[in-house]
């Protein structure tokens, strides 16, 4: 891939710094001087990362860049596991907000979630239209739901919290203020969609609600990214018909399903949840829309399922890459009419 070579190319040349000049002369002399696999570019794009594989190369990324990225923790899982965010180009005051992998299975969105910020930080002079942006991007939101996909169960979903009856687990996605417990059938704690005792009864929603929150006011574009289906969701969840203020949030889609269109020939339908899948309650996507964020979707990406070979990590990630480049080029030019 040529993006591929690109981001090895560069990551190397930074990573020689280490070679060439004394600690001191680093921009941060905190920086480690032995690099494991997860400073090799070919492996953080061609492997499936663990969890503190993922956060060593976003601590370490930090380190290197300063000035241009950041590490922040934004709570602690059930299981004592640090919530963190890579935070890039935190001066502008416009910001896109990235989610992924809140359902633990779901290891593409978090694969492409990392190739986005490698791309947005070390081929960042390949995008001079997103300087413009700040990028919050979290690509483990569900560290411990994660995890235990890659030890005991690939198809878990939920998180790892105990609940009634020594079961495990809340589907996060089902977890947020707006709409939730408002269907219309109980959910037995062992359910893979159990949308838990109360809404924001997870540590992992709470940190992804007071981000949105507290940014609320600055976010052009909030995206949670899924799979798999090849949908690009917008306001309501709960609802066929689109929320009555949502055409921005649908312009937009529509921008990042054109794109995807465009060059990987790729067809993804736009639409609410209800409308193209079923109804869904208690999602981020809605939450996200009350607290009056400009635009605010739900990427549903790839068509061919939860496991996939580590050849396919790059191909889908450029896919999701390029219709969220899009959808934000949309999002930054509609910010402009507010």
């Amino acid at each position: 891939m040529v993006l591929g070579e690109n981001f090895k190319q560069r990551f190397m040349l930074y990573l020689s710094l280490f070679t060439i000049f004394p600690i001191d002369c680093l921009v941060n002399n905190s920086v480690p001087l032995s690099m494991s696999d997860v400073s090799d570019p070919g492996y953080i794009l061609n492997n499936f990362l663990s969890y503190e594989d993922t956060k060593e190369f976003l601590a370490r990324t930090a380190q290197l860049f300063p000035d241009k990225v950041s590490m922040e923790k934004l709570g602690e899982t059930a299981l004592g596991r640090d919530i963190v965010m890579a935070v890039i180009n935190p001066h502008p005051a416009k910001t896109v907000i990235l989610v992924a992998n809140l359902h633990a299975r779901e290891w593409a969105a978090m694969t492409s979630a990392l190739y986005i910020i490698s791309q947005l930080v070390y081929s960042r002079d390949q995008y001079p239209e997103l300087a413009n942006i700040r990028w919050m991007i979290m690509p483990i939101p569900n560290p411990d739901g994660y995890e235990y996909t890659r030890e005991y169960d690939r198809y878990w979903s939920k998180n790892r919290s105990p609940q009634p009856g020594g079961t495990f687990g809340v589907d996060l996605n089902s977890n947020f203020p707006q709409m939730w417990g408002k269907d219309d059938y109980p959910i037995n704690p062992d359910d893979r969609n159990y949308n838990g005792p109360r809404a924001l009864s997870e540590e992992e929603t709470i940190a992804v609600s007071a981000l949105l929150e507290e940014m609320a006011f600055d976010t052009i574009l909030y995206v949670d990214m899924h799979t798999f289906g090849n949908h690009i969701f917008h306001p309501w969840g709960f609802a066929s018909e689109p929320a009555p203020d949502a055409e921005n949030a649908r312009t937009v889609a529509f921008a990042g399903a054109d794109a995807i269109k465009a060059n990987f020939e790729e067809y993804y339908t736009v639409g609410t949840p209800s409308a193209l899948y079923r109804p869904v309650y208690g999602t981020s996507l809605d939450y996200c829309h009350v607290l009056t964020i400009k635009a605010c979707v739900w990427l549903e990406m790839t068509n061919s399922g939860f496991q996939f070979e580590e050849s396919k990590i790059v191909p889908y990630a450029e896919e999701a890459w390029t219709g969220i480049k899009a959808m934000v080029m949309k999002a930054d030019e509609l910010s402009g009419l507010f």
